[in-house]
């Protein structure tokens, strides 16, 4: 993606997950309608859900709200979110819906939009990161940052999933945490004070632009994944263009390592009980040093079972958010 230069409003933008819906409502129930600014949303939901986020937050409060349309022009005093399954991005004074790789296993991601605003918006760039889980957001956050833009969370205290939150004031890059009811007054406040200098001279979209192959492989697709480390945030991405912060690359490890044991038990299970018709057939013909060959062997892969099963409820119990 080319940087551009911002189309001569600001822009807010606006990431959450789960928590998130009631602490935007609240955000957007403070937005006066002649709010000098854009609004860009996305938040976490199934790829398959019919999202309902538009109408809640028009009826919250008084701006327009709606789902982004490609290649539509964006304004000030409108709400744009993202809809289920697509990222959106703003780019050259419209937005940009599209289908492209997930990043930090979500789609929409909100690292996709934040670079994105930040590139193009620049310094007129506000960035605000809600409740939700692992940390999706925080390198958007660095880039809003780095570019000169403001950034916000919302205090950790008031969320209720903090991950978010907490994995974005990491990084050092965001400049207040507030409670969702605040978060609004800190927006109004940024917005009567002059922008800061950019920190950087053009904010990065691709990790394999200045970094590195690594020694690990995508979770979606098994290709090399390239990194980059920079302000307290390491990345990933490969060639395909599937990218991670550290935990949600985490959680997409587990997801997988979830799904191999679940299939060693079923493997296991089938072996076991195909012994065990082995053994009752040897009954049947008298033949008994098989039949007890068979009993054991169904014995020794019970126990197996058995011990993986003990692994996952290990492994499941390890990586539930408290």
């Amino acid at each position: 993606m080319k940087e551009r230069s911002h189309p001569g409003f600001p822009a807010v933008v606006v990431g959450g997950s789960a928590g998130a819906i009631d602490p935007l409502r609240k955000f957007v129930s403070e937005v006066p309608a002649e709010f000098p600014a854009a609004i860009f949303v996305a938040n976490h939901v199934p790829p398959d859900s019919v999202s309902a986020l538009p109408h809640l937050l028009a009826r919250a409060g008084a701006l327009f709200a709606t789902h982004a349309i490609d290649n539509a022009p964006i304004a000030p005093g409108q709400i744009i979110v993202a809809p289920p399954d697509h990222h959106l991005m703003v780019e050259d004074g419209v937005m940009r819906v599209t289908q492209g790789p997930m990043e930090n296993n979500q789609r929409p991601s909100i690292d996709v939009l934040f670079r994105s605003a930040a590139m193009n918006f620049k310094s007129a760039t506000c960035g605000i990161l809600l409740s939700g889980t692992l940390d999706d957001g925080s390198a958007g956050i660095v880039a809003i940052h780095e570019a000169g833009g403001a950034t916000f969370v919302q205090e950790p205290d008031d969320a209720q999933f903090p991950d978010m939150p907490l994995n974005a004031m990491a990084t050092g890059a965001v400049d207040g945490a507030y409670p969702a009811d605040r978060l609004y007054d800190a927006v109004r406040d940024w917005l009567r004070h002059p922008a800061r200098a950019p920190q950087i001279e053009q904010v990065r979209w691709d990790e394999r632009d200045a970094g590195k192959p690594s020694v690990f492989t995508c979770p979606d697709c098994g290709g090399t994944l390239w990194e980059l480390e920079g302000r307290g945030v390491l990345r990933f991405r490969c060639r395909t263009g599937h990218a991670y912060n550290p935990s949600s690359m985490l959680s997409a490890y587990d997801g997988k390592l979830e799904a191999v044991l679940w299939a060693s038990i079923r493997a296991l299970q089938e072996r076991r009980d195909l012994l065990r018709r082995m053994s009752r057939r040897s009954l049947q013909s008298s033949q008994q040093s098989s039949r007890r060959r068979y009993e054991q062997q169904a014995a020794e892969v019970e126990a197996d079972i058995e011990r993986l099963h003990a692994v996952l409820a290990s492994f499941s119990s390890a990586t539930t958010p408290a």
